[in-house]
């Protein structure tokens, strides 16, 4: 027996292994043939093999710094002699350097001996999918790698509302032609990730249903659903704007029936309800998938496309930093006496009283000397986000941290903010961040939680080390932090994989460890995109980069690959051209992703991070239309640029010949050495 990656070319152990999946469903979930294709490009799709025979197959995704199981399968023949042993392992081997795997498992399926032998350990247990809500319990193999992380699914959720297709597909009394792909939503792998959510056109067109019987379980079936408020839009503008870019764009001329009022109704509402995808099976509306995104801002998509793409959809709705970039957002001081306006901040669903929070507001006003109050509002004076913090025993202390749930980038927002407190700390020369919200946001814990931020008894708490040290230095550190905080940090031994240490480089940012497995590139930037990405240099224009210097972007450059992998660390060095003259060293940031494809998928994928419109990435094409896009988060500028005749001097002392015409893999020392330069450490 051997153990194969299936690739997409493999046709026919391709389709055994969507068939052997389809005939376990029962417990498996149903998977479209569209993400067992996916998972087959991207090398994420394992069969057991024997001779010819198909034995079993593993199917997982590599989200962040982890590995999501989510189809383990065996053939009943060779159930008991070890297969799904030896896929387990095999993933572990070729993804080793991740901090383990990750997979849920109905409790009721009673497989805690199989998932206790193959080296799983139980972590927690939540609510299942579906009318029955079987307990799943959430299973985890470390690869033995620090994990600074407290949650090991981001509680961040998918949010995607149905049009009446796609509920009837889960909730009616027949069986629907095409509905199969639809069940594909309800799989078990995706609780936690996905959520369905109800507009009123929904509701409207279940009451609208003429068999009775039909009508009641529907609307009965309506409870298990989240309906979520909707903001004042004029409803009638945005449908004639849509209607006038049907046919500007796609020569659509709209409304061609009834429907097509109630289809628009649905992007309409999706946008007021800050909801960015839609899901249908209904041909007319996914036609309009590109003219509601333009006008909406709503991306309309297939059952199939949304599970195939679970972890691209996530990103796209919590990080938005392109939609940040450009806007008319400005951080002001609270004004005195504002805490009726303050309310639209108030955790209601959380159990916070309206009159504590009033108090509570004032009580900061009060204080001033204590207290730093703040808050971010748009172009249009609308009340966005709203912090207060202050410096307790050498700690930056954040009693309130609030950004409004019900915009679209009240995510966003959340992730910028916690940027933001973690670059202050930096300044004031402070190592401790602590929330001391008393009733955090839902959008704000899942924030803090991405940032590897600890749980205490007065809130959470993240370490903000600026400094860059080998990794018994660090550990030492840290565990002087261990002891006085009551954190239960783990301990390092280098050399430290570079996952695992790009893992605690962000979440102890801007911490950088110097004798990781970590990687580092320089990059060279035009300095068109210096300024864009970074306001780097200052003073060209305008720019507020309290909330311009975004925490995630994407910089596309050409595909002929100079060894870059990620994760890994990015040196910027912003060249000179006819406009500017820079030619220095700028800035280090985190490289999450390098992804070579053709430049317009690449556009569509990484569009909503960043300045980059669609001509600019086509430029960076070859004849053959790829382009390479890297993805990069957690920039920190160097308060002094190191300029290009330093940069030489500094390689030839480490034994480096610099080039800075194209992308270069530099030493660890060197990379000390710049770092030290730009903060001029000595």
């Amino acid at each position: 027996m051997r153990i194969k990656v299936v690739g997409a070319t493999d046709e026919e152990l391709l389709t055994a292994v969507i068939d052997l999946g389809n005939r376990n469903r029962k417990t498996l979930g149903f998977l479209p043939r569209a993400a067992f294709r996916q998972a087959a490009e991207k090398g994420t799709l394992l069969a057991a093999v024997e001779g010819t025979r198909l034995t079993g197959y593993a199917l997982y995704g590599l989200p962040g710094d982890r590995v999501r199981l989510a189809h383990l399968c065996v053939e009943d023949d060779y159930r008991g002699q070890g297969v799904n042993q030896r896929l387990v392992e095999a993933i572990s081997h070729r993804h080793g350097d991740r901090l383990g795997i990750l997979l849920k498992c109905r409790k009721d399926y009673g497989l805690e001996k199989m998932w206790t032998r193959l080296g799983f350990e139980p972590r927690t247990e939540v609510d299942g999918r579906g009318g029955t809500r079987e307990p799943l319990v959430v299973w985890w193999r470390s690869h033995g790698h620090p994990d600074l992380f407290t949650d090991l699914e981001p509680t961040a959720l998918v949010t995607a509302a149905m049009d009446c297709n796609v509920f009837a597909d889960l909730h009616s009394t027949y069986q629907r032609n095409g509905s199969e792909e639809t069940k594909a939503l309800a799989a078990e792998w995706l609780t936690g990730l996905l959520e369905l959510v109800v507009l009123p056109q929904l509701v409207d067109e279940i009451h609208a249903i003429d068999h009775a019987a039909e009508r009641r379980m529907q609307l009965n079936a309506l409870s298990r659903y989240r309906r979520p408020q909707l903001e004042k839009a004029d409803h009638d503008q945005l449908v004639r704007a849509l209607i006038e870019a049907a046919w500007e764009d796609l020569g659509l001329h709209l409304p061609r029936t009834g429907n097509d009022l109630g289809d628009l109704a649905y992007i309409v509402q999706a946008r007021a309800a800050g909801v960015q995808h839609l899901v249908t099976r209904d041909a007319g509306l996914l036609e309009l998938s590109p003219v509601a995104e333009r006008v909406c801002g709503v991306r309309i998509l297939r059952p199939a496309d949304s599970v195939v793409t679970i972890d691209e959809l996530r990103r796209v709705q919590v990080y938005q930093p392109g939609s940040v970039l450009g806007t008319a957002l400005t951080t002001t001081a609270v004004p005195a006496g504002q805490e009726q306006q303050q309310l639209v901040f108030l955790n209601k669903p959380g159990g916070e009283r309206q009159n504590a929070f009033k108090a509570r507001l004032r009580d900061f006003a009060a204080r001033p000397d204590q207290w730093s109050r703040q808050q971010i509002v748009d172009g249009e004076g609308q009340l966005l986000a709203t912090y207060c913090h202050g410096v307790r025993d050498d700690e930056l202390h954040v009693p309130l941290l609030r950004v409004n749930e019900q915009h679209p980038l009240g995510a966003t927002l959340a992730r910028q903010l916690l940027f933001l407190l973690r670059q202050q700390c930096r300044t004031a020369g402070l190592e401790v961040l602590r929330l001391t919200d008393p009733y955090p946001q839902r959008t704000l814990r899942a924030a803090a939680q991405e940032d590897a931020f600890q749980p205490t008894g007065t809130g959470l708490v993240a370490l903000v080390l600026d400094r860059i040290a080998d990794t018994a230095t660090v550990d030492a550190h840290a565990a002087s932090f261990a002891a006085r905080l009551g954190l239960d940090l783990p301990r390092f031994t280098a050399p430290l994989p570079a996952a695992a240490a790009s893992a605690v480089e962000h979440a102890w940012w801007p911490l950088k460890i110097t004798d990781a497995q970590l990687p580092t590139f320089l990059v060279p930037v035009r300095p068109k995109w210096a300024y864009e990405l970074f306001g780097f240099p200052e003073g060209i224009l305008s720019r507020d980069d309290r909330l311009g210097l975004s925490r995630e972007h994407v910089y596309y450059r050409s595909p002929r690959s100079r060894g870059e992998t990620a994760p890994a660390r990015i040196l910027w060095y912003a060249s000179t051209d006819k406009t500017l003259s820079v030619s220095a060293v700028i800035g280090c940031s985190r490289l999450d992703q390098c992804v070579t494809d053709s430049g317009d998928q690449l556009y569509r994928q990484f569009k909503h991070l960043g300045v980059y419109q669609r001509r600019d990435v086509l430029e960076t094409c070859d004849r053959q239309g790829q382009a390479t896009a890297l993805r990069f988060s957690d920039t920190g500028l160097f308060p002094s640029a190191v300029p290009y005749k330093r940069l030489v001097q500094l390689g030839a002392r480490y034994g480096q010949s610099i080039n800075v015409q194209s992308v270069l893999k530099i030493s660890s020392d060197l990379f000390r050495a710049l770092y030290e330069e730009g903060h001029q450490i000595r």
